[in-house]
């Protein structure tokens, strides 16, 4: 379960929620707080939690950073920065 952590060891990462995948949550954007030292996979527990999707999931492409969450060093284990950027998108088909 998802809880809040004390504001002085905390990181601030903004998702970004695109296309369908900001009609499913109802917003386009999130600041999200979670402790120093938390990980992908960290966000991915606070994102089902309180958003509703299951993260990795093959519906919805998430990218830290401007890269895709499979290109992370160490996986969902890879640490947060404070002020990480991570959208969330569907897959984009075209001919």
């Amino acid at each position: 379960m998802y809880r809040r952590p004390p504001s002085d060891s905390t990181i601030v990462v903004k998702v970004k929620y695109l296309a369908a995948t900001r009609d499913q949550v109802g917003t386009g954007e999130d600041q999200v707080t979670l402790p120093a030292g938390a990980s992908l996979r960290d966000l991915a527990c606070y994102l089902k939690e309180r958003r509703g999707l299951s993260l990795p999931q093959s519906d919805v492409i998430a990218t830290l950073n401007g890269r895709g969450w499979e290109q992370a060093p160490q996986g969902l284990d890879t640490p947060l920065q404070p002020g990480d950027i991570v959208h969330l998108f569907p897959p984009i088909a075209g001919g």
